[in-house]
């Protein structure tokens, strides 16, 4: 897997779960959890993208760098 398959997983993810996805999801998620290493930093990549939120709580995550990640509502402006 490289880092834009997996960028585009978690935002798979994040939309299947209604905008906002735990860790705990994450980690459980086959194709990620496969290559680690490529999903964390697929993670830190969409962590800079202005719409996306992570957050970094404690929990029982192993390894996904966010304890949660969420794409950002848009503004209801046209």
């Amino acid at each position: 897997m490289d880092v834009e398959k997996a960028k585009a997983r978690l935002l798979e993810l994040i939309d299947a779960n209604g905008g906002s996805v735990t860790a705990a999801v994450i980690e459980q998620d086959g194709e990620l959890a496969a290559d680690r290493d490529t999903a964390s930093a697929a993670a830190h990549a969409l962590a800079t993208e202005s719409d996306i939120i992570t957050g970094e709580e404690t929990d029982g995550r192993e390894w996904f760098p966010y304890s949660v990640m969420a794409r950002r509502p848009r503004d209801g402006g046209s």
